[in-house]
């Protein structure tokens, strides 16, 4: 459904599940007060098919939210004000949807004054709901395609992945975070790719590393692999990344983690992968230590480059852990930080 409306479709059927609720609402409220017999007959039929075609909607509006929620790319504010608005929504749809089904069983009869103060109730919270939902879009940026400049503090989803938030100019994305000191994040991410992480590790065209590092390398070495790693992921290619990274991967920056493959494709890898084509990384220095089948691969990186019309200008260090299983390196854990680079800090 995402390639045919962008990049999610909560947006439509919000705007049923909100009209019909309030609708309902109001008709049942008028046909408690009218005196006229035949506005009353006309009204309360009415009312409880529009309650119950609003209950419908409510459900796919949550399901959609709720998958909107783990996949539309974000920085930390705007999760913040995600999470408030899912806050509100599944208690309002799950009370007007009980109050539907309440009203279609008693459909023969009047509305009562209680389901009616009820409903009231219930129509209120569906209300700072739809604020909060106009609030993330036209507030943050969400699902939109010019994504949010980042503030702030950033944020890791402890649910996930691949999307972190992070809010700086320079920093690198990471599920969609705007890290202007260079701090990758989540995000989200969801799958829009707007963010990432600054990975001084592979997601630098190592042609551009300094002639600290060695031009020859073993095909078959942790560092192989993790210059694999940032090859495909400046390429975007989402197999091959599945072939390098253990399923059970630990990808962590920003104060979270996201703990499987599974839980980063599903949040800041796209983001990532748009920040790593977007800027140039330049490789400083990177050590590898290894002890039996294990091996550390740390990289220290310069960012440069614009993303989201923001100069990215920072310093970048990854730190990849490698397991190896049958004479094959995977990658077990990464952990990326980074810090705006100043005049007197540049080297």
């Amino acid at each position: 459904m995402e390639n045919i409306i962008e990049p999610n479709i909560h947006p439509i059927l919000v705007h049923f599940a909100y009209a019909l609720s309030i609708t309902a609402f109001i008709s049942y409220a008028l046909a408690s007060f009218v005196r006229d017999g035949k506005w009353r007959e006309t009204l309360r039929p009415a009312a409880d098919w529009m309650l119950a075609f609003g209950a419908l909607a409510i459900i796919g509006t949550i399901a959609a939210g709720l998958q909107a929620y783990y996949t539309v790319a974000h920085d930390g504010p705007s999760h913040a004000a995600m999470t408030v608005h899912r806050n509100w929504a599944i208690p309002s749809g799950l009370a007007i949807l009980l109050l539907a089904l309440w009203r279609w069983k008693n459909r023969a009869r009047a509305a009562s004054t209680l389901f009616i103060a009820l409903l009231a109730t219930a129509a209120l919270a569906l209300t700072v709901t739809a604020w909060w939902g106009g609030k993330i879009v036209y507030g943050y940026g969400l699902g939109v395609k010019s994504m949010p400049v980042v503030t702030g503090e950033g944020h890791d989803h402890e649910h996930a992945p691949g999307q972190e938030h992070s809010d700086n100019a320079n920093a690198r994305p990471s599920g969609n975070h705007d890290n202007s000191d260079g701090h990758h994040d989540e995000t989200t991410g969801g799958e829009s790719g707007d963010s990432g992480h600054d990975n001084s590790d592979g997601h630098h065209d190592d042609d551009t590393a300094a002639s600290t590092v060695s031009p020859v390398v073993d095909a078959g070495s942790p560092e192989a692999v993790v210059q694999a790693y940032g090859t495909a992921l400046r390429a975007g290619d989402k197999v091959a990344l599945r072939a390098l990274l253990a399923p059970d991967v630990i990808i962590a920056e920003g104060g979270g983690a996201e703990r499987s493959f599974e839980e980063y494709a599903g949040h800041h890898m796209s983001a990532d992968m748009a920040f790593t084509a977007a800027v140039e990384f330049t490789l400083k220095k990177r050590d590898v230590i290894t002890s039996d089948d294990l091996a550390t691969v740390i990289s220290e990186s310069q960012v440069h480059g614009t993303f989201r019309d923001q100069t990215i200008h920072s310093r970048m260090m990854e730190t990849i852990v490698l397991n190896r299983n049958e004479d094959q390196w995977k990658i077990v854990h990464i952990h990326w930080s980074s810090t705006p680079i100043t005049g007197e800090h540049e080297h």
